[in-house]
């Protein structure tokens, strides 16, 4: 079974442990539409032809802009679920997982619109409920808040255990706090300072600009783990600092802050989150969540989501698992799983031939066998076998749109950001 994650940060398909991500943007080039990452790291350049906003208002109203042949936002959602559905090998049947926020009319149409896709919907849940039931936090008051970062706002979702059942009180959405302003924000103060540095303004060209915003979650991760980072645009260098960028975070924490009824209360932070400078003033206990706790989540409740010859309904109520949950920042069973049915025999010299498994990395058009011990990249980057896996290393270097943490396994699928020197991704050529 797989469960499809629907914030448009980064929708993702996740089946057998891994997953396939792609953000919720899609980009016009003649009559073809190009989503997901492709059209993130192009959407300066191109700003006419791209939206970002098509999950967020999903409905059948007609298109403002018009954006080639598409009548209404719910045609490209339903071109998008088609798109991350066939790249992902096409399983026969997916749970929907659907942020809180979303109105009953919008989950309506979302329904129809992937019940007229190349699969089954098996289930629907709310995702945040799904996401919490499985923390151990809950066991401490049986409450918790998930900052819920989505595209184009972040939400306030309040969480109660009662009777044994988690769910949802309330729900608030935090206006202008969204990735895209967030990182707006970082980026501005970012041109600021090479301009007081350099005279150079990054944002005087769609180019430089659009390198600076392909450039962002690498820089942000430097100032997580370094508290500075060293910046090249078009040939200048500016020297930025964590306490530069944390301004950007304020309107978040003070809506946060407005907002929460007591300070006792647990907070979830989505991953994006957790490296937004600033993002430590936050008062309380807070916890960052692993890019797979959607899929930890899953695999404990999905005997509570699957929907078996019943008329799907959203399943917003699930039972707190908490005190059973693997501690946070530690692979769920699932994980631990596909590590013991790796080989640990010593790793042979060709790509690995087993179906369902990573053989090439594909940078650009080239694909490049994985084999040895160790495939350089460009910029410094370079794959390394360790225990039968393989993993990625170089300063900055993000998985799935995430930092990399030191020998995280790379699963088939995962897309590699190495800097200026481009973007890779894990496949399987068959012979």
């Amino acid at each position: 079974m797989a469960i499809l994650d629907c914030r448009d940060t980064q929708i993702s398909l996740w089946q057998e442990g891994s997953a396939f991500h792609s953000p919720g943007f899609v980009m016009l080039e003649g009559s073809e539409y190009h989503f997901g990452q492709t059209a993130l790291e192009q959407s300066r350049l191109k700003p006419r032809d791209t939206n970002s906003r098509f999950w967020w208002q999903l409905s059948t109203q007609p298109l403002k802009p018009a954006l080639g042949a598409a009548r209404h936002t719910a045609d490209l959602v339903h071109s998008h679920l088609r798109h991350i559905h066939a790249t992902s090998g096409a399983p026969s049947a997916l749970v929907l997982a659907v942020p809180d926020s979303m109105p009953k009319e919008q989950l309506s149409l979302l329904l129809g619109v992937a019940q007229a896709s190349d699969f089954t919907v098996a289930g629907l849940v709310s995702r945040s409920v799904l996401i919490a039931s499985n923390s151990p936090i809950l066991s401490k008051t049986g409450r918790a808040i998930h900052l819920e970062t989505q595209l184009n706002q972040t939400i306030i979702n309040e969480l109660q255990a009662e009777d044994g059942k988690l769910r949802v009180v309330r729900s608030t959405p935090l206006p202008s706090c969204g990735l895209l302003a967030l990182q707006e924000r970082c980026v501005s103060a970012i041109a600021s300072a090479f301009i007081q540095q350099t005279r150079f303004d990054p944002r005087r060209s769609a180019s430089s600009e659009q390198d600076l915003y392909n450039q962002l979650p690498g820089i942000l991760a430097m100032l997580r783990e370094r508290g500075e980072a060293s910046v090249d645009i078009d040939g200048h260098r500016s020297r930025i600092t964590a306490s530069s960028l944390a301004s950007a975070s304020e309107r978040l924490i003070q809506g946060l802050e407005q907002s929460r009824q007591a300070m006792d209360v647990p907070i979830l932070l989505d991953p994006e989150l957790h490296l937004l400078p600033g993002i430590e003033a936050l008062k309380g206990e807070t916890n960052t969540l692993a890019t797979h706790a959607l899929w930890d989540a899953f695999t404990s409740q999905r005997q509570h989501i699957e929907l078996s010859g019943e008329d799907l309904h959203l399943v917003d109520q699930l039972p707190p698992l908490g005190s059973e949950a693997q501690p946070r920042g530690t692979p769920g069973e699932a994980h631990k799983q596909v590590a013991s049915n790796v080989p640990t025999a010593a790793p042979s010299t060709e790509p690995t031939a087993s179906p369902g498994q990573a053989t090439h990395v594909l940078i650009g058009t080239l694909a490049l066998p994985l084999r040895d011990e160790q495939v350089p990249l460009a910029g410094g980057f370079s794959l390394r076998r360790a225990d039968g896996y393989w993993t990625l290393h170089g300063d900055g270097a993000l998985i799935n749109g995430m930092p990399s943490t030191p020998q995280q396994p790379l699963s088939l699928g995962d897309t590699l950001s190495l800097g200026t020197a481009g973007h890779g991704r894990l496949i399987e050529v068959q012979s």
